[in-house]
């Protein structure tokens, strides 16, 4: 069984058909809801709601207590194409990365700037970052990871962590294609100026932080 959970912030109207289309997939999933402004649950089988705009941070304090054997995030600007989407997906994961995270969008990093670096958006193949369109994971790999320390651009942070900063998520087009894209908006990260180089450093702190403490246990 999965757990899937999501976020709803400024793209509600994004929310009900999003988890209809989870709910007509052929694998049972459990739906929690992160409502970072609001009370509404939008048929969720379980509510988080915040009374302030928590970020994606959330969700990874969130996924702590899922129980199910995976974990899946998705962001609210995506939709599930078709019912055998998760099927699949959970498939592929056994096959191609089943101790780490399967997406559909990634990128590289790199020790000198720019960190952040190269985009990893059409071929298959291995990333150190998943974007967080779409990711599936075994829920116990939450027990390795550190929350986030970074507010911002936290997805980065969790996917270096989540790999040891090492390029071992899989990135899978066949899955990107099968997701349809809903209205953004006006929110996201290409409308907010300067967040590239935010996520460059959120990648340089990472590293810094993971040879501190090399040092100190050395």
């Amino acid at each position: 069984m999965i757990t899937a959970v999501l976020l709803s912030w400024k793209r509600k109207a994004n929310i009900p058909k999003i988890i209809e289309a989870i709910r007509d997939q052929t694998v049972p999933v459990e739906i929690w809801l992160i409502n970072n402004d609001g009370l509404d649950d939008f048929g969720a089988d379980k509510l988080i709601a915040i009374p302030w705009n928590a970020g994606e941070w959330a969700r990874y304090v969130i996924a702590g207590r899922v129980k199910t054997t995976y974990t899946m995030f998705q962001d609210d600007d995506f939709l599930l194409g078709d019912k055998h989407f998760l099927e699949d997906a959970v498939d592929i994961h056994s096959d191609k990365c089943p101790d780490h995270i399967l997406g559909v969008s990634g990128r590289g990093m790199q020790t000198e700037y720019p960190q952040y670096w190269p985009d990893i958006v059409d071929q298959d193949g291995y990333a150190h970052i998943l974007k967080v369109h779409f990711q599936l994971f075994r829920s116990d790999i939450v027990r390795r990871v550190r929350i986030p320390r970074h507010p911002s651009a936290s997805d980065i942070y969790w996917s270096l962590d989540a790999g040891n900063g090492q390029a071992v998520h899989y990135v899978c087009q066949k899955l990107s294609r099968r997701l349809d894209t809903l209205d953004r908006y006006g929110v996201g990260y290409e409308f907010r100026p300067g967040h590239m180089p935010e996520r460059h450093a959120v990648c340089k702190a990472w590293q810094e932080e993971r040879a501190q403490e090399r040092q100190v246990y050395a």
